[in-house]
Formats: structure tokens, C-alpha cells, sequence
């Protein structure tokens, strides 16, 4: 066996609660997903930092709850997976290996790992956690690959969330104001290629006006702790600058193209669209506070995401669930919504060349 570098998988982590608190329960999920293409792989091990420091996310290892793994029962992604744990100084492992022999993984049909009740110790700070996968590309060619997954710890009751813009959608040349919730603590705006500004002492922000679609990402952090938490939101710019060191064009040049606004019906039948050029659907969706969760699906051939807006916690600021998918030329796509009249919906086709996207019968 050699040694690899880059994990061939995909892994996302998310916290319950988001992030943890210190001398509290938590509950942690790790999803596991093919990559840039499916692999093959025999283990997955996540490592826990156990101890009473910063660095380290429990001090009470034997408590932590593992829950049967989620997925992988087709046998060839392994048949079902089974989870055992071992404690060697210093951290927790808990291994994933499949019943079959190995297991492929492809990017659609994930893995989940849960590790509940962990009691999160007393002090502030940033745990890493470490991945290790033994995968191959070709299913002979093994390798063992690690990658490493942050998880901050913040004081009890801290709060950080509802970060989002008052518009997702803005002219060339007009500004948004964005606002959030958080508990004390240092907060850094930053925002396209060299933007960055202190807003520890607000809770609102305005941009300088935006020329081209801008990704802003808040942090909030203890300083000198290691304890880190990045919000992140986009908001997309109609007819945006284009900025370029060199450009030559031997044949056509295609150009963003009008805009098309699109209205998929909660409920009703999904829009079936033929895309003439490439090019990117972007919109929100944002259920009614207090109703069931509205979502809104968009599958381009055997691509599909959906997304989710949940505000049926009337305590909280209701969120609004932004996206953008890109679309290749050619390719047919099947848009629907679940949801009632009262959520909102919007969707916008934005062409990287001309053409609207045309119904397909």
C-alpha cells in the first residue's frame, strides 16, 4: 500500500448544536461522498481529540454515541457498513468499514457517520478532527489519504446565524446591506479578491457598490483561541464587469445574454427546459415562518440538487436559502417546488451566451 495525498472522497461536517458550546452535549455528522469522480474504498476512520485543553473537542470519550452508519447498503457500495471504535491516547477513532470487501462511492448516493452525546469540555477553542480513508481510483491501487475537518467550541449560549443580504439579486454598480445575529465575540468581513473590514462592534453592514457576482464571508472568533466560525452568502450581479489580463477571440466571442425570470409552480408539475447555451439558474427559497419547509429541486440530466428553506421555528430569524447551479449546453432540465403560495420563491435562467431555455415536451 502507498502513501496517498489528497483524499479521492468528498467529506462535509455539520454540528448540532452549530457551533458547539463548551459543557454541553453535541452531535456531529460527517457525510461522505465520491469526489471529483466515484472511488473505491475499504475504511474510513474519524478521529476525535479527546482530552481537557483547547485542542481537544471531550475529555469523555467513552460516552460518545455511535449510530449505525447511513447508506452504502447497495452491494457495490459495500453491502452496509459497520462502525467500530478504539480509544488510543489522546483521541477517540471511530472506523467505518463496508461488509463486502470494499464499497464504491459515488458522488450522489452518500455515506453518513454520527457521533452523538459527546460531551464538549470546558475550554474555548478549535478541535481538529482527522479523516482517513483507504480508497483507490481503480479498485487495485490502494492508498491511505487523511484530510482534516475544524470544529470550534464557543462559550455557552453563544449565537451566530441569520447572515444574509437584504437582496440576492443587484444591478451593476448598486450595494446590498447585510445583517446577522451573533453573541459577543471579534467578527471580520470579507468579500471578493482583497476586501476585508472589522465589524465587531455591528450587527449590519452596507457593501461598497458590487460590479460582479460576490461571495461575502463573516468570521467570528475568540482571538488567541483557535475558535472560528465562517458564515457565508452571494449575491449575484446582473450584466456584471468582466475583468481579463489577455483575451483572444479566433472565432465567435459569447457574451452573458438576457435574462430569463422563471416560475415553478409549489406543487405543480415540473418545468421541463432544453438549455441552448451554457449557463447558470440562480434564485431562493424562503418558506412561510411557522410552515412546513418549502424546497425547490433542479436536476439537470443526472445532476440534482435541492434546497431547503425551514423556518418553522417562529423563535428564530427567518432564513432565506439562496443558490446558483450551473448548467451546460444542451442539457435538459427539470425544475419543481414543494410548498404552498405563502413561501417565496424566485429563479432567474442567466445565459452565458444567447438563447432562453425552451420547454421540452
Amino acid at each position: 500500500m502507498t502513501p496517498g495525498a489528497e483524499p479521492l472522497l468528498a467529506y462535509s461536517l455539520t454540528t448540532d448544536p452549530d457551533p458547539p458550546r463548551i459543557g454541553a452535549s453535541a452531535t456531529l455528522r460527517l457525510v461522505v461522498r465520491g469526489g471529483a469522480r466515484p472511488a473505491y474504498c475499504r475504511r474510513i476512520t474519524l478521529s476525535v481529540p479527546t482530552g481537557t485543553g483547547a485542542a481537544a473537542l471531550t475529555n469523555n470519550p467513552a460516552a460518545i454515541r455511535d449510530a449505525p452508519v447511513q447508506g452504502g447498503n447497495h452491494q457495490d457500495q459495500g453491502g452496509g457498513w459497520t462502525i467500530a471504535r478504539s480509544t488510543p491516547s489522546g483521541r477517540a477513532e471511530f472506523t467505518a468499514t463496508p461488509r463486502a470487501a470494499r464499497g464504491w462511492l459515488p458522488g450522489v448516493t452518500p455515506l453518513t457517520l454520527e457521533l452523538g452525546d459527546i460531551a464538549v469540555n470546558a475550554a474555548i477553542g478549535g478541535a481538529t478532527l482527522t479523516v482517513t480513508e483507504e480508497s483507490s481510483a481503480d479498485g487495485t491501487t490502494w492508498a491511505t489519504r487523511s484530510t482534516s475537518l475544524p470544529v470550534p467550541k464557543f462559550a455557552a449560549g453563544f449565537v451566530f446565524r441569520g447572515f444574509a443580504p437584504d437582496r440576492i439579486h443587484v444591478d451593476n454598480g448598486e450595494s446590498v446591506r447585510l445583517t446577522w445575529e451573533g453573541s459577543t465575540a471579534s467578527y471580520v468581513m470579507r468579500w471578493g479578491h482583497l476586501g476585508v473590514d472589522d465589524v465587531s462592534n455591528v450587527k449590519e453592514w452596507v457593501s461598497p457598490p458590487l460590479h460582479d457576482t460576490t461571495t461575502f464571508r463573516l468570521a467570528a472568533f475568540v482571538p488567541g483561541s483557535g475558535a472560528e466560525k465562517v458564515l457565508t452568502t452571494t449575491v449575484t450581479v446582473f450584466r456584471p464587469h468582466l475583468f481579463v489580463g489577455d483575451l483572444r477571440a479566433r472565432r465567435n466571442v459569447r457574451l452573458i445574454g438576457a435574462d430569463q425570470r422563471l416560475n415553478p409552480v409549489p406543487g405543480g408539475a415540473a418545468l421541463r427546459l432544453r438549455a441552448p447555451t451554457d449557463g447558470t439558474l440562480v434564485g431562493h427559497v424562503k418558506a412561510k415562518v411557522g410552515a412546513a419547509p418549502a424546497t425547490v429541486r433542479v436536476a439537470a440530466d443526472e445532476y440534482v440538487q435541492v434546497f431547503t428553506s425551514d423556518n418553522r421555528d417562529a423563535s428564530r430569524v427567518p432564513a432565506e436559502t439562496p443558490f446558483h447551479v450551473p448548467i451546460r449546453r444542451g442539457a435538459t432540465v427539470a425544475i419543481s417546488a414543494t410548498g404552498t403560495a405563502a413561501d417565496d420563491f424566485g429563479l432567474t435562467w442567466l445565459p452565458k451566451g444567447t438563447g432562453l431555455l425552451t420547454p421540452v415536451d
